[in-house]
């Protein structure tokens, strides 16, 4: 079974390479721009694991992290940054990142 994995970042070319990264591996991926619609999202497509922006409109990272995990018991979550340190926080992969960092973080993550 695929995992899924929902990508979280407001600038769409970011967005674009980590789901052909993510897809070439063998990931089932959602993407969205938007906290909101991540949110939504999640709480309907089962996912294993969010990656997400840590600066977004809406909401910053560590809340929607909060909401998803309320949401959705046991997903692991991936902070991204160019700019902030959220290592504190849990899994985290600063920008920028190559496809094959991205994949190996992810991996390690879901145990794969």
């Amino acid at each position: 079974m695929r995992r899924v994995i929902l990508v979280v970042d407001d600038q769409d070319a970011v967005r674009e390479i980590v789901r052909a990264a993510l897809e070439d591996a063998g990931y089932a991926v959602l993407e969205t721009g938007f906290p909101q619609a991540a949110l939504a999202l999640a709480r309907t497509s089962g996912i294993d694991l969010l990656i997400t922006d840590i600066v977004m409109p809406e909401m910053d990272a560590f809340e929607l992290a909060q909401l998803v995990s309320s949401a959705v018991p046991g997903v692991e979550i991936l902070f991204t940054s160019g700019y902030a340190d959220a290592r504190e926080e849990g899994h985290f992969l600063r920008k920028p990142f190559t496809p094959r960092q991205l994949v190996d973080k992810v991996e390690a993550i879901l145990g794969a």
